[in-house]
């Protein structure tokens, strides 16, 4: 595979690099019961590869293949599903903490060492990947409804932002288990979140960086006190009207 091929992937189809409306579940229809069907007759599932077989996951060879060989084929799965479905599809491998692509929060794939066995096992694997990646997208927007901010002004939009942004990073410790690298989808849950409710991109993202950088770690679990202190700095930022 062309290095040009896995740059671009790295950069341009980094799923940290999403917008919500690139994401919103409420205007890209998917079928998660027709999955699988799909999945199975890409083009990068004719020529699923194998991994060598190995004693252990530290196996040389194994990493090497994995890195190889395996990080080229997940890159061109990724690029078939953002085809057949939209670029949304970028965090279907998202993984939580070390995978090849980490710091996400998707449990179901992880990494070409670890995820690629037999060709079906592989390709149940990606499926359910993608099925649960655009599952936690549902359950962000059904999150991001409790908190609207289109119809309060002064105190109560700070407040509704407060108690939304402190739900929002509650919830994606969860879902990514505060594993490595975690906070980076978390600070671009919360610029989702601004985003649903119409402040602009580039002020969204501001604001959470201001509030947030340098605050989460790796591996840690925030506090409660340090979830509702960071909540209580965005809140403060928000305008007091869209």
């Amino acid at each position: 595979m062309p290095c040009a091929i896995v740059h671009r992937v790295k950069v341009k189809l980094a799923p940290w690099a999403l917008r919500w409306d690139e994401v919103d579940p409420g205007r890209i229809p998917f079928d998660a019961a027709g999955a699988w069907a799909v999945v199975s007759q890409l083009r990068p599932a004719m020529s699923v590869p194998v991994p060598p077989k190995a004693k252990s996951f530290a196996d040389r060879a194994l990493i090497e293949w994995s890195y190889g060989t395996g990080q080229a084929w997940t890159d061109e799965m990724t690029y078939a599903l953002v085809e057949r479905y939209g670029r949304w599809t970028l965090g279907w491998r998202w993984a939580r903490a070390e995978g090849d692509v980490g710091g996400g929060p998707v449990g179901a794939w992880c990494c070409p060492r670890d995820s690629m066995t037999k060709p079906v096992q592989t390709l149940r694997r990606v499926t359910d990947g993608l099925v649960e990646w655009r599952g936690w997208l549902e359950d962000l927007a059904q999150r991001f409804e409790r908190f609207p901010l289109d119809d309060r002004t002064g105190p109560e939009r700070r407040r509704t932002w407060e108690e939304g942004a402190a739900h929002l990073v509650t919830a994606v410790v969860e879902q990514t288990g505060a594993g490595d690298a975690w906070y980076g989808h978390c600070r671009q849950v919360l610029a989702w979140f601004l985003a649903r409710w119409d402040i602009p991109e580039d002020q969204a993202d501001e604001l959470v960086h201001e509030a947030v950088a340098g605050r989460f770690e790796s591996w840690v679990a925030p506090s409660s006190e340090t979830v509702e202190k960071i909540a209580a700095r965005l809140a403060e930022s928000l305008p007091s009207e869209a």
